[in-house]
C-alpha cells in the first residue's frame, strides 16, 4: 500500500502488515539532516505538525542512550514520546525504540530504523517503523499521523533551505557532532555565528505574548530570578538566530530597534499568515528610484519584495522574500 507523495513530499507506505516506512528528501547534506534529527536545538525549531512544539527535548546519543520529546499542542495538549537508542552510525542511521506515555495500548511500543542517504548534496531519509502486531500498526495508521509528519518534514525542509541559503559547510565537530558554519571562497578559518539579538521592551510577558503566540517563534527558555522581569529566549521558526526578550537588558529605549529582517520564500503567503494570527502587517512592496512603492500583481519578488511590521514596543521588522539565492 503506498499513500501519495512524491521526491519533495513526505511518501507514506505499508510494505508488511507490521511495518510503516516514510520516506522523504531534503536538499541538504547528510550530516546537517541528522543533526537535525538528533540534536536538540535543531529538533526544537521542526519536529512536530502545525501548532505542536517540543517543550522538552532530552537526548542522549550513544547505544543504550535514551530520547525524551514532550510536545505542547492547542489548548495545552502535551504528548510525550520516548525511547532508547539501539544503533547510531553517524551520519547514515539511527535505530531506536519509541513509545507513548500514558497510550491507551502498551504495544505501542515500536522500533524506527531510519536510514540518511546523500546522493550530489541532497538526503534522502527513509524510516520504517516496525510495530508489534498488525493491529497496532492499523492503530497507528488511523491517527493524523500522515498529516502531522508532512507538516513536520516541511518545517524541517524549511530550516535546512535557510542553512542552505546561506551556502552551509557541515563538518564533524570535535565529539563527532556537527559544526555548523559558512563556507565561503576566502573564508576564515574562524566561524562567526549571529547566536541572538537583545530586543528593547517594556512588557516581558506582553512581548512574549505576541513573538510567542502571533509570530509562532518557538519560546527556548522563559527564566525568571528571585520575582524579577527575567529574560525570555524565543527562536523563529527556520532560524539560527535567537532574539531576547528582557527590561533593561541592553542600554536602548524601548521600540528603538529598527532594521531586523526575516527572509520568507513567499512573501504573500507569509503576510497572509501574519494577517491571520493578528499581526499588522503593511502591504508588499518593492523599492524604487523614490523609495519603496507597492509591489503590482505578478511581478517576480525575488529579493526585492518586502512587508514591514512593529512589535507592540515599536521595533520595526522587515519580511523579505529570497525564494533563490543567485
Amino acid at each position: 500500500m503506498s499513500l501519495a507523495g512524491d521526491a519533495t513530499s513526505t511518501r507514506v507506505t505499508t510494505p508488511t502488515d507490521r511495518e510503516i516506512t516514510l520516506r522523504r528528501s531534503f536538499d541538504a547534506p547528510a550530516r546537517l539532516v541528522f543533526a537535525a534529527w538528533t540534536e536538540p536545538d535543531l529538533l526544537v525549531r521542526w519536529f512536530g505538525a502545525r501548532g505542536w512544539n517540543l517543550v522538552a527535548c532530552e537526548v542522549d546519543l550513544r547505544v543504550g542512550g535514551t530520547w525524551r520529546f514532550v510536545s505542547r499542542g492547542p489548548g495545552g495538549a502535551e504528548m510525550t514520546q520516548s525511547g532508547v537508542y539501539r544503533e547510531i552510525e553517524t551520519p547514515g542511521l539511527l535505530v531506536h525504540t519509541e513509545s507513548y506515555d500514558g497510550a491507551e495500548h502498551p504495544d505501542l511500543t515500536s522500533l524506527v530504523t531510519t536510514r540518511f542517504v546523500e546522493r550530489a548534496g541532497r538526503t534522502t531519509v527513509t524510516s520504517t517503523i516496525l510495530h508489534p502486531s498488525p493491529e497496532a500498526r492499523d492503530r497507528t495508521l488511523r491517527t493524523p499521523m500522515e498529516r502531522g509528519l508532512r507538516e513536520s518534514h516541511a518545517r524541517l525542509d524549511a530550516l535546512l533551505t535557510s542553512v542552505g541559503g546561506l551556502r552551509a559547510g557541515v563538518r564533524p565537530g570535535p565529539d563527532g557532532g556537527s559544526n555548523i558554519g559558512i563556507r565561503q571562497e576566502g573564508a576564515t578559518r574562524m566561524n562567526w555565528t549571529l547566536e541572538v539579538v537583545a530586543m528593547p521592551v517594556s512588557d516581558i510577558d506582553r512581548s512574549k505574548k505576541f513573538y510567542g503566540e502571533q509570530m509562532g517563534f518557538v519560546v527556548d527558555h522563559d527564566t525568571r530570578v528571585d520575582g524579577g522581569p527575567g529574560i525570555v529566549q524565543l527562536t523563529p521558526r527556520g532560524s539560527g538566530c535567537s532574539i531576547v526578550l528582557g527590561v533593561g537588558l541592553v542600554e536602548m529605549e524601548p521600540g528603538s530597534m529598527q532594521g531586523l529582517q526575516l527572509v520568507v520564500r513567499d512573501i504573500r503567503a507569509a503576510r497572509e499568515e501574519l494577517l491571520g494570527r493578528g499581526v499588522e502587517v503593511s502591504e508588499v512592496q518593492v523599492p524604487g528610484p523614490e523609495g519603496f512603492r507597492p509591489a503590482e500583481e505578478g511581478e517576480d519578488l525575488n529579493n526585492v519584495g518586502f512587508a514591514f511590521f512593529s512589535d507592540p514596543d515599536g521595533n520595526r521588522w522587515a519580511l523579505q522574500q529570497i525564494s533563490s539565492r543567485t
